[in-house]
């Protein structure tokens, strides 16, 4: 059995010192995402067909603010995985959230956001408690809707900051927090109803790459 999020875990964002924080998030927080990519990478590898990558956020550029948030990511290349799209787990001050993400400009993101308006069925028929965000530099998100879920890929396909976030997230305050077995499962089906939508993503990104387009 993995290691879960427990609610005193968002008291690591209260600490106010960059060090302080980052020596909380590498002794308590890093050891979760570890379990969490040993377990969820090769899951998804064997659903999409693609070779999965693990990487866990180290935050080495910050030299004095402390991070608001940190995560860890499943896709990319050994290198990196902003510049593809790509599973992220992670945590702020306010929740826990799995998303598939779309940040920072990746190769290929206009096409990758034309197929998400023309083939809409991977995250339309996602459950009532699927949210998105446009930013993944802030904690905001909104309920995941046909009018949301277009609005926001269309301002990533035309606006150079914009963003697409897709997933589910776990309140600081949710009944989830305290029990093991009951998170778990969340976490688990959060990932294979995001795998249609992000093999999606997987596929298009790779026909682009193959034809060089």
């Amino acid at each position: 059995m993995h290691r879960t999020y427990k609610k005193e875990d968002f008291q690591i964002f209260q600490l106010n010192h960059l060090e302080e924080r980052m020596e909380a998030i590498r002794k308590v927080i890093q050891p979760i995402f570890q379990d969490l990519g040993d377990i969820y990478a090769s899951i998804i590898e064997g659903k999409t067909g693609h070779k999965m990558y693990f990487h866990i956020a180290q935050h080495r550029r910050r030299t004095t603010n402390p991070p608001e948030s940190t995560w860890s990511a499943i896709g990319g290349n050994a290198r990196g995985y902003k510049k593809y799209p790509h599973i992220q787990i992670g945590i702020n001050e306010e929740h826990v959230f799995i998303f598939v993400s779309i940040i920072d400009q990746p190769l290929y993101e206009k096409d990758m956001g034309e197929s998400l308006l023309e083939n809409k069925e991977n995250w339309i028929k996602l459950k009532d408690d699927f949210v998105i965000s446009g930013d993944h530099t802030k904690s905001n998100v909104e309920p995941l809707t046909e009018e949301s879920g277009t609005r926001l890929i269309k301002r990533m396909i035309t606006v150079k900051k914009g963003e697409v976030l897709i997933g589910r997230i776990i309140p600081n305050n949710s009944s989830l927090l305290d029990d093991q077995s009951k998170q778990q499962a969340f976490l688990l089906e959060t990932i294979v109803q995001l795998i249609p939508l992000y093999k999606q993503l997987l596929d298009r990104y790779e026909k682009n790459n193959l034809t060089g387009k």
